[in-house]
C-alpha cells in the first residue's frame, strides 16, 4: 500500500508538469558516431517558439563562429515574429533545415531530450529521426530559412490562421472567410509574411490558401506534394535517410575550444528519384 501511494504521488506530480512538447524551444549541438572517422552532427531545435527564442538562437549561433550545421526542428509553433527572425538568421548563416526528432542517449522514451543529458557548452550524444517528426503553426516559417529544407515522407507539417487580437475568426453571414490568414484582417501582417515568403522562395499564395483552411484551434495538414510545390520544403527524405550533416573527420569543435574546425563536406541536396513523382 505504501509503495502504491508513493507511485500515485509521483505520477500526479509528473502530470502537473508540462509535457516536453510544451517546453520553450531550446538549442543544443548533438552528434552520433565517432567524429574522428565520420559522424552525424546537427543543431537540435525543439519546443514552443517564444518571443525571446530568436534572441536565444542568435546567441547560440554566435558560439558556432560561422560553422554550418543543419537546424533540425520539432515544434508545435508559437510566436510568428520570432519564427521569422530565426528564418532570417538561418538564411544569413547559410544553414540547412530539416524536420526531425532528437533522442538523446540515456533519456527515457517519453522525455527524449531530457535536461540531464543536454550538454549546454559542448556536444550532446544521441540520434535523430525524421519519421514521425512534426513542424506546426509558426515552425514552418523558421524552417523556411534554410536554403535546403527537408522532411521525411511521414513527417507532419501543418499550418493555420494566426491569432492576432481575437481567439476565434470573424464570421460573415455565419461563414468564415477562407481568404483571411489571421483572426483579425491585417494587411500589414499579410504583406510582411508575403515579403518573407518571397525572400525565402516560398509561394505565398499557396501558403495563404492553406492557412485560411484552418482556424487557430485547428490545423491544416500539408501533404508532401503541397509542401514541395509551395516551397515550404525543397526535399523529401527517403526512408533510408535521416537529417544531419554527414562529415568526414571532425567538423565543429566544442564551442569553448578556440581550435579551428575542419571544413565540412556539403550535404546532399537533391531529391531522391523515387520521390520525384510527388512533385506536381
Amino acid at each position: 500500500m505504501i509503495a502504491f501511494v508513493a507511485l500515485t504521488a509521483t505520477a500526479s506530480a509528473v502530470a502537473k508538469q508540462k509535457a516536453p512538447e510544451e517546453w520553450p524551444m531550446n538549442f543544443i549541438l548533438v552528434r552520433n558516431g565517432d567524429c574522428n572517422v565520420n559522424c552525424v552532427q546537427w543543431i537540435s531545435a525543439e519546443g514552443i517558439i517564444k518571443p525571446d527564442t530568436a534572441r536565444q538562437f542568435e546567441k547560440f549561433l554566435r558560439k558556432l563562429k560561422g560553422e554550418r550545421l543543419p537546424v533540425v526542428f520539432q515544434s508545435g509553433g508559437g510566436n510568428v515574429d520570432a519564427a521569422l527572425e530565426m528564418g532570417h538568421m538561418i538564411r544569413a548563416a547559410g544553414l540547412e533545415t530539416a524536420i526531425g526528432r532528437t533522442q538523446l542517449n540515456g533519456c527515457p522514451m517519453l522525455v527524449p531530450r531530457c535536461p540531464q543529458k543536454m550538454v549546454r557548452n559542448g556536444w550532446s550524444e544521441g540520434e535523430v529521426h525524421s519519421g514521425g517528426a512534426y513542424c506546426f503553426s509558426a515552425c514552418p516559417w523558421a524552417l523556411a530559412g534554410g536554403q535546403v529544407r527537408a522532411a521525411a515522407a511521414n513527417a507532419r507539417i501543418a499550418v493555420h490562421q494566426i491569432t492576432n487580437g481575437r481567439k476565434t475568426p470573424r464570421m460573415h453571414n455565419g461563414r468564415r472567410s477562407l481568404d483571411e490568414i489571421s483572426t483579425v484582417p491585417d494587411p500589414a501582417l499579410k504583406q510582411l509574411l508575403s515579403d518573407y515568403f518571397d525572400e525565402m522562395g516560398v509561394n505565398s499564395a499557396d501558403v495563404f490558401a492553406m492557412m485560411g483552411l484552418a482556424t487557430p484551434q485547428g490545423l491544416y495538414n500539408v501533404w508532401d506534394a503541397e509542401a514541395l510545390k509551395s516551397g515550404i520544403i525543397t526535399k523529401v527524405y527517403s526512408y533510408s535517410e535521416e537529417p544531419g550533416y554527414v562529415i568526414g573527420g571532425t567538423n565543429v569543435a566544442d564551442p569553448a575550444d578556440p581550435t579551428p574546425a575542419a571544413t565540412p563536406v556539403p550535404a546532399v541536396t537533391t531529391m531522391p528519384d523515387e520521390l520525384m513523382h510527388l512533385v506536381p
